[in-house]
C-alpha cells in the first residue's frame, strides 16, 4: 500500500512556498500533485510525491528548511477530524496515546513511541516511508508539529530537555533554535523530543472528563475503522524504538507490544516471517543511516545498530551486505581514505 498523509501539509507548503517566493501551483505540477489538494485538508495524497516536493523547492530556494517552517505553522485544528478529541485530554501521556490509536486519519506512515527511563522520557518519531530514510524535510515537519501538540498541553512557553534528529546538522542552526527553542541534537540515534517523564504525566487540573467521553464518542461514531497494524510493522516500529537503547531483545519487545515471547514468535511466523528477520531489517537501515553519516564512527554505527562489540558488528554487517562495514563507507564515501575508513 502506497504510503498517504492528509493534504493539510500541502497547505501549510503553499503558504511557506509563497514566503519564499516559489510557485507552490508550479511545483505541485512537477511533482505530479493536483492543486485541488490544496483546497481539500482531508485528501490522502502520496507521501512520496510530498517528499519530492520538498526536496525540489528546498533545492530551489537555497537548501531552505521547509519542513521546520511549514511546522511552525501547525496548529491543533490541523490534526483533522481528532482535534477535538485531543483538545479534551487530561494529561500529554493520555494525549500521545490518543493520536497513536487514531493515527491512520492523519497519515499511514507516521508511528510514535514514547520510551520513559527514570526522570527522561523520549517521545520517538518514525517515518515509514518507500525510502531507505524518511529525509530532512517530512522528519522535521513531523517533529515540529508533534512539539505543537505538547506545547497545547503545557502551555505555549513550554520547552522540552532536547529535540533529536538523525539526520545531519544544516549550515546555520539559527532557525532551528528559534523554531525548537531548546537544546537540538543532530546525527543523533533517534528522532524525537526529550523532556521530563513529570512533564509527561502531569495532570490538567481543568480537564473535563465529560467533554473527552462526548468527543470520542464522536470520534468512534463518524471516523472510518482502525484497522490493526500487521504484527511485523508492530514489531519494526517497537524495534526502532527499543534498539537506541540497547533493549531489543524478543522478550523486551514482546513486553512493549503487550504479549509474551512464545505468543510473539507464533504471530511472526503465521505471517511467514521471524523475529530475527525482522530485527536484522531494523538493524541494516540503522547500520546503513550510521555509515552514511561521516561524523560517527564504526564503533558508533555498531552501537546505534544494537551491539556492544564492533567484532559482532562486522560479522553481522559482513553476512547482511558481503563487505565489510569500513568496506561499505569507504564505496559510499570515496572521499574518505581506506585509512580514515578502517580508523573511523
Amino acid at each position: 500500500m502506497t504510503p498517504r498523509i492528509r493534504s493539510i501539509s500541502l497547505n501549510k507548503y503553499s503558504k511557506v512556498a509563497q514566503e519564499l517566493g516559489i510557485d507552490p501551483l508550479s511545483m505541485l505540477r512537477q511533482v505530479g500533485l493536483d492543486h485541488s489538494c490544496l483546497n481539500s485538508p482531508d485528501l490522502l495524497v502520496p507521501e512520496t510525491a510530498f517528499a519530492q516536493l520538498l526536496e525540489a523547492s528546498s533545492a530551489q530556494t537555497g537548501n531552505a528548511s521547509l519542513g521546520l517552517l511549514m511546522g511552525s505553522y501547525w496548529r491543533l485544528s490541523d490534526f483533522g477530524q481528532i482535534s477535538l478529541l485531543l483538545q479534551h485530554q487530561p494529561s500529554l501521556a493520555t494525549l500521545l496515546q490518543t493520536l497513536k490509536d487514531y493515527h491512520h486519519l492523519i497519515s499511514t506512515t507516521i508511528t510514535t513511541e514514547t520510551v520513559t527511563q527514570g526522570r527522561l522520557s523520549i517521545i520517538q518519531l518514525h517515518l515509514d516511508t518507500e525510502r531507505e530514510t524518511p529525509g530532512r524535510h517530512p522528519m522535521e515537519l513531523g517533529i515540529t508539529a508533534l512539539l505543537s501538540l505538547c506545547r497545547h498541553q503545557l502551555g505555549k512557553g513550554w520547552k522540552p530537555v532536547g529535540v533529536h534528529f538523525s539526520h545531519a546538522a544544516p549550515s546555520s542552526m539559527a532557525l532551528h533554535r528559534r523554531v525548537l527553542g531548546s537544546e537540538i541534537v543532530f546525527a543523533s540515534d533517534f528522532d524525537g523530543i526529550v523532556l521530563s517523564t513529570e512533564d509527561l504525566q502531569l495532570l490538567d487540573p481543568e480537564h473535563d472528563s465529560g467533554m473527552e467521553a462526548h468527543a470520542r464518542h464522536l470520534m468512534d461514531l463518524h471516523a472510518p475503522g482502525r484497522s490493526p497494524k500487521p504484527i511485523e510493522q508492530q514489531v519494526r516500529s517497537a524495534i526502532q524504538s527499543l534498539l537506541p537503547h540497547g533493549r531489543h531483545g524478543i522478550a523486551q519487545v514482546a513486553s512493549a507490544l503487550g504479549c509474551t515471547s512464545r505468543s510473539l514468535q507464533r504471530q511472526l511466523e503465521n505471517s511467514r516471517t521471524s523475529f530475527q528477520d525482522t530485527l536484522d531489517a531494523v538493524r541494516s537501515q540503522a547500520a546503513v543511516r550510521a555509515l552514511q553519516n561521516p561524523q560517527l564512527s564504526i564503533g558508533e554505527a555498531a552501537a546505534l545498530a544494537g551491539f556492544a562489540e564492533n567484532s559482532s558488528f562486522t560479522r553481522w554487517f559482513s553476512k547482511q551486505f558481503q563487505q565489510s562495514p569500513s568496506g561499505w563507507r569507504q564505496q559510499y564515501l570515496p572521499g574518505r581514505s581506506a585509512d580514515e575508513a578502517r580508523q573511523a
